[in-house]
């Protein structure tokens, strides 16, 4: 099997967790890593047995034997760094949202078909064995016609109006914080395990306070350590919304998203309603499938080799009763994408969301900006 060189840009909590991810699949190895502080980097480095440090992309890039760099930066350098890495005729797994606008994600579209290389989006949700699962059970037509969908991604990591980080400032993320950062995970795996688009959506944005109390935080994201001197912001992003969505074959799903509901602290869930049966995932039980049934007892799948689809059992790495997780979604993501690097896994059971996937999504969050702006369904432009 060949081996994969790999560089990660950017050693916050999202680039350490794609560090760990690549150690755990065979034949890979994490060759490099960047971050503008650079003894940051060099600490992270030695930390992980990486064998080069830089502080900046334009010097990685002159490394020799370079198959694939994962950006896992701030929202507003994916697409700066993502352009300079397919300019170098690399591969590139970027971090969600792509980037901050539909300008800049149909760039790098172009991008990518003119420089002939790879590309990858991370939401790693749709790389959950039993989303794969789900998927393959509607397909069959197991759940009879599906009639409707109900999705939510809600946390509690920004419930208090102390709460304030990078991701409320527009120059950094965009327009858009929740529906943009969690909200696009969920029109993922709609699209994904439905496998059909969404056409058109129907948004209710909301910011529950005007203003939020900015003083000086330290770590990594989630972290929520912060000093003692306080300023008040204005915040110009949501916090929250409820979002219509309608397929291209008239089903509606609606979601609910959030970023302030306390004791939910990553709850993302889809519900999928058919005539025959529906379908339940948790991300917080990801190893779980549950079928609703109307005239007979619910059923609880799990993640092992004997319950689901053999198109779903390559991506199993643990025995049922043992527990996965986030973490696991995020290797099978990269898993997914490095095996099509290689060629050795049927096309047909490739399944990693691709810069033309982030472009779609990011089509969806500007249309439920304007769906807010004008309270009116918005059709998304081809």
């Amino acid at each position: 099997m060949e081996m994969i060189h790999a560089a990660v840009v950017g050693v916050g909590f999202i680039g350490k967790q794609h560090i760990e991810a690549i150690h755990r699949i065979p034949n890979t190895k994490v060759v490099a890593v960047v971050e503008t502080d650079f003894i940051r980097a060099q600490e992270t480095a030695a930390d992980y047995g990486i064998p080069h440090a830089f502080d900046n992309i334009s010097d990685l890039l002159k490394l020799d034997g370079l198959d694939v760099v994962h950006i896992c930066t701030p929202n507003h350098l994916h697409y700066p760094m993502a352009k300079e890495v397919i300019m170098a005729k690399k591969n590139v797994f970027c971090e969600k949202p792509l980037a901050l606008n539909t300008s800049q994600t149909q760039e790098l579209v172009e991008l990518v078909d003119t420089y002939k290389v790879k590309s990858a989006v991370n939401h790693n949700y749709r790389s959950n064995v039993m989303v794969r699962e789900m998927r393959a059970r509607i397909l069959r037509g197991d759940i009879g016609k599906p009639l409707l969908g109900q999705g939510q991604y809600i946390q509690d990591w920004l419930m208090f109006d102390t709460d304030y980080d990078w991701h409320f400032d527009p120059e950094k993320v965009g327009p858009s914080r929740s529906v943009a950062d969690i909200g696009s995970h969920l029109f993922d795996l709609v699209q994904f395990v439905y496998n059909e688009k969404i056409v058109s959506v129907f948004a209710k944005l909301i910011t529950v306070y005007p203003t939020r109390k900015q003083r000086e935080q330290f770590g990594e994201t989630f972290s929520l350590e912060y000093g003692e001197e306080v300023t008040e912001v204005p915040v110009e992003n949501e916090d929250a919304a409820f979002i219509i969505a309608k397929l291209e074959s008239g089903i509606h799903v609606s979601m609910d998203v959030s970023q302030v509901t306390g004791g939910h602290k990553n709850d993302l869930r889809l519900v999928v309603s058919g005539s025959k049966a529906s379908l339940t995932w948790c991300q917080e039980r990801a190893d779980i499938l549950q079928v609703g049934k109307r005239d007979e007892g619910n059923e609880i799948v799990y993640a092992d080799s004997k319950y689901v689809d053999p198109s779903v059992r390559r991506l199993i790495s643990l025995p049922n009763g043992h527990a996965v997780g986030w973490a696991d979604g995020l290797k099978n993501s990269i898993l997914d994408f490095y095996s099509d690097l290689r060629g050795d896994v049927e096309k047909d059971q490739i399944g990693y969301p691709t810069i033309a996937d982030g472009h779609n999504l990011m089509k969806l969050v500007e249309a439920c900006l304007e769906s807010n702006e004008n309270n009116r369904w918005v059709d998304i432009k081809e």
